[in-house]
């Protein structure tokens, strides 16, 4: 069920681009608004939030397992799946931002930036380096949370696994949740990516540099550095096989080209390890079968 369930849902990917009409965030932020009056530890606020909607989804999961031999069942785990996918189009917004890129308009490509992932809004629209960079990881972090660490839990733990990763990432981010509150659902979700992002990087060693990139993974495997270090570090080595500032061209010309290309084969590299994975769930599918 679990992995029809992932090819079904990567052909709606292929038609929307995203979740589409199926991600409507505001339910939750609305259930969250009046759970604060009640609780006053954060543990139990979040575990609340996120915990409530989880035993919903078990309860449904349950309820519908032998409806239909199983149909309303599918239906229910690529619905649930939809929803817990990242936010937006991830392709578009990389499009977005490398149209400004590409004319050198450094301004506006950052203001196109905020929309890809965990874009951190600083100083970098005036040095076009620190922007770049900011990007690639932005954009590799977005290319795990959205897709890679949502699958995972989702064959781990089944549509409520799925569920409380997406929900602990909103939780981590918007402004109706207690700042005590976000902070507590990042680091929650530190640990739900810790297994996740070590085994999307090795992926990369797979179907990139491999020599270059497993001797970065296998030298940082054990380290507790935040998701999208650990992400970008063992990309770079998997596409260029040196560290990015070793060979960062110093004109501002010959680094757009640079930065485009980069981007565009980090793209090429997520792909590529999304499909590997996909042959490996299969794989493993008909041996349990």
């Amino acid at each position: 069920m679990e992995f029809l369930t992932v090819l079904i849902v990567l052909g709606f990917l292929q038609l929307w681009g995203s979740g589409g009409p199926l991600q409507r965030d505001d339910w939750f932020y609305q259930f969250n608004e009046n759970i604060p009056q009640r609780l006053s530890l954060a543990e139990l606020r979040l575990l609340a939030a996120i915990g409530i909607p989880a035993v919903g989804v078990f309860l449904l999961q349950d309820l519908l397992e032998s409806v239909l031999f199983g149909l309303l069942s599918l239906i229910f785990y690529v619905t649930v799946l939809l929803f817990s996918l990242g936010r937006g189009d991830f392709n578009q917004s990389l499009q977005n931002y490398l149209a400004s890129w590409n004319k050198g308009d450094f301004e506006g490509a950052y203001n196109k930036a905020t929309a890809i992932g965990d874009f951190e809004q600083s100083e970098t629209s005036v040095d076009h380096v620190a922007l770049h960079e900011h990007v690639r990881r932005a954009f590799l972090h977005e290319g795990f949370e959205r897709w890679f660490a949502v699958v995972f839990w989702f064959l781990v733990l089944g549509p409520v696994g799925a569920v409380i990763y997406r929900l602990g990432y909103l939780a981590g981010r918007h402004d109706s949740f207690k700042s005590d509150d976000k902070s507590l659902a990042l680091q929650w979700l530190h640990y739900f990516d810790w297994v996740p992002v070590r085994l999307l990087a090795l992926s990369f060693s797979m179907t990139g540099n491999f020599v270059s990139s497993f001797n970065r993974y296998w030298s940082s495997i054990l380290d507790n550095q935040p998701t999208s270090e650990l992400l970008d570090q063992c990309a770079v080595a998997a596409i260029s096989g040196s560290d990015a500032s070793q060979v960062n061209p110093t004109d501002k010309e010959h680094f757009i080209d640079y930065g485009r290309e980069e981007l565009l084969t980090l793209q090429s590299l997520l792909s590529r390890s999304v499909i590997f994975w996909v042959i490996i769930i299969a794989v493993v599918t008909l041996i349990a079968g």
